[in-house]
């Protein structure tokens, strides 16, 4: 794909029609054919972009912002429009969509957190303060398809720390060698 200068984080239209990737030159969230790789459409963002996820519909995209105040912005496909830029602690590094797609999970480095938003009112649910970094970060789903677990990698820490979704506590800490 040619003409996104420097290109961080990307996503998929889960039809494969288009391709989502955060611009960190130009601020944008770029659109890209998902036949052609051309870039069809920029979006302008609230400030310098990091990774991104998309919603298992695809009809919203959910950028990192990363640096201060920490945001993440969303984008609607469908108009591709940047619709809302929801303020969190601390500049965002990454942002994961749980299994159900009921929550957007934004992790800052700076702000040692994760901030939990709801996918429906687009507003934080709740927040976990860590004493490192929070880097990327995956999920375990219960037999439901609600979001059971969260391993989430530290900052300086050789591992993760898994954390119960539902009561917003830490577990335990796995170490590895």
């Amino acid at each position: 794909i040619s003409g996104i200068e420097v290109g961080h984080g990307a996503a998929a239209a889960p039809d494969g029609s288009r391709i989502y990737i955060s611009n960190e030159a130009d601020n944008t969230l770029d659109v890209v054919g998902g036949e052609t790789l051309k870039v069809t459409y920029r979006i302008p963002l609230c400030g310098h972009p990091n990774n991104i996820s998309i919603g298992r519909d695809g009809r919203r995209v959910y950028v990192a912002i990363r640096e201060e105040p920490g945001r993440v912005d969303v984008v609607d496909t469908p108009s591709l429009k940047k619709v809302k830029s929801i303020p969190v602690k601390g500049a965002v590094h990454n942002t994961f969509v749980t299994p159900d797609g009921r929550y957007v999970v934004a992790g800052s480095i700076v702000g040692k957190n994760a901030a939990v938003i709801d996918t429906h009112t687009e507003q934080p649910a709740w927040v976990m303060d860590f004493d490192l970094g929070v880097r990327p970060m995956a999920f375990e789903p219960n037999g439901d398809g609600s979001t059971g677990r969260m391993f989430v990698q530290l900052t300086e820490f050789n591992g993760f720390a898994v954390v119960d979704f539902a009561t917003h506590k830490e577990l335990t800490r796995i170490e590895l060698p």
